[in-house]
């Protein structure tokens, strides 16, 4: 059975604790933790924090999704913050890191992504990209990747889809490489306000079900944009319809 997960996107601010016990309620295996400034996890933390943190996710019983970063492949100066949050990951024990791509030419993305490799190595932490910025499609992604040795990708059911993209050749794309599918629901291409998933236009269960039939074992994230958008639909109601689509779906 796959891991099912949910990222603080979704609720902004809240202190772990408060997460922690909604994930139980809710039966989510995995927390995936915005790391920003704003946010209660962050590279700032201190040591002993950092050994909070662990320690409450461990009394839940909830394990650690990809820390989602905002290190971008198109910023010439992104090894600084990357080895930062690597050295997070490797405190709290999370097993990946999520960047983005940003606008960056393959060629310089596949450069930066071979030393980001070099920094991450022997860590034990995965890196991934996700389906981002101006790699919105699974083959834009997995050109970025096909010269890298072990970077994973994050796939965005949305922006696969606003891309045109189908979820065939997203998986056919994305499937070597793939670490996380990630679901969230909106009204359309047009406007994207965050819905509870399966109320929206997305091919949620396409996608759950694709990946499934293909025996990928990867986390289902789901991630409420609730940060950007004050008219998105309540988290809590969201992520029970998330839930619920994710184990009607394999």
């Amino acid at each position: 059975m796959r891991s099912f997960g949910f990222s603080t996107l979704g609720c902004p601010g809240l202190d772990v604790d408060t997460v922690l016990a909604m994930a139980r309620r809710h039966g989510a295996d995995l927390v995936q933790l915005r790391c920003a400034p704003d946010e209660p996890v962050n590279t700032g933390l201190s040591g002993a924090g950092r050994a909070d943190v662990v320690a409450a996710f461990a009394t839940a019983g909830v394990g650690f999704g990809a820390l989602a970063t905002y290190v971008k492949l198109s910023d010439p100066d992104m090894l600084r913050p990357l080895d930062e949050h690597i050295a997070l990951a490797v405190d709290l024990g999370a097993p990946a890191l999520r960047l983005f791509p940003g606008d960056v030419a393959v060629e310089t993305g596949t450069e930066r992504l071979h030393r980001a490799e070099e920094l991450a190595a022997g860590t034990g932490v995965v890196l991934t990209v996700e389906t981002h910025d101006e790699y919105l499609r699974g083959a834009q992604i997995a050109q970025l990747l096909a010269e890298t040795e072990a970077v994973k990708a994050v796939w965005d059911v949305l922006h696969t889809w606003r891309a045109g993209e189908t979820v065939a050749n997203s998986l056919a794309a994305l499937g070597p490489y793939l670490a996380e599918l990630q679901i969230k629901d909106v009204p359309s291409a047009e406007d994207r306000r965050p819905l509870a998933p399966g109320t929206g236009v997305l091919p949620l269960r396409e996608a759950l079900e694709a990946v499934a039939a293909a025996g990928i074992e990867v986390p289902v994230i789901f991630e409420h944009e609730a940060k950007w958008r004050a008219d998105a639909d309540p988290f809590e109601e969201s992520l029970a319809a998330a839930v619920r689509l994710a184990k009607a779906s394999g």
